[in-house]
């Protein structure tokens, strides 16, 4: 449509900068929200060997030892929830705008996979933990109550929790919280930046990305579709989180089919809680 100064049509001009897309925070980082230490070769599926455990009793000195077998179980991560994007840039298009349409288009399906890789994560955690005790509403006021009462089921369990996922509403209660309980200098960062990071021993991480209903595959191969709507956050030990990943892609190729390209992205990914008293779900009841 042209555009008139009073009598006068002037020209037109679309900016050769990209307005940025929105995504949701990338919350899975490697050694600090899940492990990735059993990746492997080729594998479409791998086996992790869990020793079967238990306290010694003491006895009286000057006894023989008595030997006790050792057993395992193993625990199955099945690799296969497949993200794809694919985007068709057709010549013609790539030559009448002035940014590059393929490096654009490439950027766009990586942050699209990675979404999707990591909201399967939130899900799997949230499907494969055990459900905390407590479906009370959480406040400002009781919060931090809630959050060692949960903490207390898991090392009762003879675990131990370092990370807190946090939904956003729930984010925002602890956020309130410690913001009523401000410790000066402490909490300074707190409040200049809303980034809680360590409280009570553990990291508090805002997953945006927790929200309606997510489909991911799990180790059976049935795909699950995990319902967010009532779960608060979930306590658990980064390394009971297990990610393995057997294949990712990233290209621009040209279309043998049309004058232009693809930018193509694939990942192929395995999720599983390896031990499930290490990851407690606290949801409120519905």
């Amino acid at each position: 449509m042209a555009i008139k100064y009073d009598q006068l049509n002037v020209d037109e001009k679309y900016a050769s900068i990209l307005e940025p897309n929105l995504y949701f925070n990338p919350v899975m980082v490697p050694g600090v929200t899940f492990t990735d230490k059993y990746q492997t070769g080729p594998a479409g599926q791998i086996f992790v060997h869990k020793i079967s455990t238990s306290a010694v009793e003491a006895g009286t000195p000057g006894r023989d030892f008595s030997d006790k077998k050792i057993a395992d179980a193993l625990v199955p991560i099945q690799l296969n929830n497949n993200f794809q994007q694919s985007y068709k840039i057709y010549g013609v298009q790539a030559a009448a705008v002035e940014f590059s349409a393929g490096e654009e288009a490439l950027s766009t399906a990586i942050s699209e996979c990675r979404e999707g890789w990591m909201q399967c994560a939130i899900a799997c955690l949230a499907k494969e933990g055990f459900a905390a005790t407590a479906t009370e509403a959480i406040t400002a006021e009781n919060v931090k109550a809630d959050i060692i009462a949960t903490r207390k089921e898991i090392v009762k369990k003879k675990g131990r929790a370092n990370v807190v996922m946090c939904t956003p509403d729930f984010y925002g209660v602890v956020l309130e919280a410690a913001g009523k309980d401000f410790t000066p200098v402490q909490n300074d960062r707190i409040a200049e930046t809303g980034n809680v990071g360590k409280w009570l021993g553990m990291t508090f991480v805002e997953a945006n990305g927790a929200t309606g209903s997510i489909k991911y595959y799990d180790h059976s191969g049935t795909q699950q579709t995990v319902d967010m709507t009532n779960v608060q956050y979930v306590m658990y030990y980064h390394e009971a989180l297990s990610i393995v990943s057997n294949f990712d892609l990233a290209r621009i190729i040209d279309s043998e089919r049309f004058a232009g390209s693809l930018a193509q992205v694939e990942m192929n990914t395995g999720y599983r809680v390896t031990n499930q008293n290490l990851v407690a779900v606290r949801s409120v009841s519905g």
